[in-house]
């Protein structure tokens, strides 16, 4: 069966945390980042590109074509250690309400910005964002914060 490893929201994506830590740690063979914006800029795929080991694979997909994609990759027989990166839980809730299962969602990184406000330590989350981590959690998907694997996981439902 094929091996969603990882489910993570990170908004820097690939960086050197996600490299040298959960890529190890999980022997993962192919990143899958799913991003409706990302999918359509050519300089940052390039860029997100070169930072990927050479030995993986990098797929880059908008939520609607990744449905049906993840769905195949949860039914297809394949022994693959696959990373799913998105910026925040927005479009993991859109997948999950078009039947995608997830086994555990990971929360590693979502910064400061115009829309959000302080959650965690260094995790901020704007209003739209904190409601789907409540409609997630609401299916019975543990959400966790970890930044790296090596980090004791909390509960992100006791910080919302």
């Amino acid at each position: 069966m094929s091996n969603i490893s990882l489910l993570r929201i990170d908004d820097r994506l690939i960086h050197g945390q996600v490299m040298t830590g959960w890529v190890k740690h999980l022997n993962a063979s192919k990143i899958i980042i799913i991003d409706n914006e990302l999918v359509n800029d050519d300089f940052m795929i390039s860029v997100l590109e070169m930072a990927v080991p050479s030995h993986m694979q990098l797929n880059i997909y908008s939520v609607d074509n990744a449905v049906s994609i993840l769905k195949n990759i949860q039914n297809d027989g394949r022994d693959d250690q696959i990373i799913i990166l998105v910026k925040s839980p927005l479009p993991v809730w859109e997948l999950i309400k078009q039947d995608v299962n997830f086994d555990t969602l990971t929360v590693g990184g979502m910064g400061v910005n115009e829309n959000r406000t302080k959650l965690y330590r260094n995790l901020a989350a704007s209003q739209s964002e904190r409601e789907a981590f409540r409609e997630i959690s609401k299916t019975g998907l543990p959400i966790l914060i970890q930044v790296i694997p090596n980090d004791n996981p909390s509960d992100l439902l006791q910080h919302l």
